[in-house]
Parts: structure tokens; sequence; C-alpha cells
């Protein structure tokens, strides 16, 4: 699967394009860079920030990764009523920002 189609499926035309590390992410959960120290290695081998590819790649593995679209429709509010809600509904109000920052931002 090519980054260019994941963006598409994976965006479905929210955002303008995701990150370089988002794009990562996906490619890490595919199984492209390995698991554990390997996969470490690998990452910092091609450049990449490891504790943030992987902060990213925990997030779209809680299935956050459909939450950051609803915040970027708008369904959880903005600041601290963005917060709430979505601790009331289970997820972890930073890792999903990092996620919709990662999704709004081109590189």
């Amino acid at each position: 699967m090519m980054i260019e189609k994941m963006n598409d499926e994976v965006l479905g035309g929210v955002a303008g394009g995701m990150s370089k590390d988002l794009q990562i992410a996906y490619l890490v959960l595919r199984g492209d860079f390995g698991n554990g120290a390997e996969r470490r290695r690998r990452l910092e081998a091609a450049g990449y920030d490891y504790d943030t590819v992987q902060n990213l790649v925990n997030g779209l593995a809680f299935g956050y990764d459909k939450v950051a679209r609803d915040v970027i429709n708008g369904k959880y509010g903005n600041g601290e009523t963005r917060r709430k809600a979505l601790r009331a509904a289970g997820c972890d109000p930073n890792l999903v920002q990092d996620i919709v920052d990662a999704m709004l931002v081109k590189e």
C-alpha cells in the first residue's frame, strides 16, 4: 500500500495531508520496521524520532485515528470542553491531539 493511498483512505479528505511521522506510524503498524529494539534501530537509522513515531503508533493502536477525525470534524468541541469529552469517552486527550496535529500537518 502506498503512503499516498493510505493518506486518502485514512483521512477521507478531512485534512490536507498527514505528517511524515504519521505516515511512518502507519508503516510501523503494517510491520515494515519490525518490533522492539529492531524497530527503534531501524527508525533511528532512517532518521525518525523513535519516541514521536511510537507515540503515534500507540494512539493508532488504540483506535484514536477515528477519534482524531471526529475531533477535526468538531464532534468533541474545543479546548477544555474537548479534553473533558475525550476523557469521558475513555481517550487520552494528549494522544488524540498528537494524532490530530499529525493529520493536519502537510510536509
